[in-house]
């Protein structure tokens, strides 16, 4: 499985918020806009910090 970079969620979580406005103003045009601008920054919040991160490889540290 592929693991992204904190990069590569910070740029979904934009375009998440991006979308889900998107698609809130176009299927719920007579509700306020700032109800879905709430909703896109908790599910981007949400997907920056909990999104999966590359593994980080264990290293011994020599002790001489």
């Amino acid at each position: 499985m592929l693991r992204m970079t904190t990069g590569n969620w910070v740029f979904w979580s934009v375009m998440l918020w991006i979308g889900i406005n998107l698609f809130w103003i176009g299927v719920f045009p007579d509700l306020a806009a700032w109800i879905g601008t709430i909703i896109a920054t908790v599910v981007g919040v949400i997907t920056a910090i909990f999104g999966p991160r590359p593994k980080e490889e264990a290293h011994e540290e020599e002790v001489e």
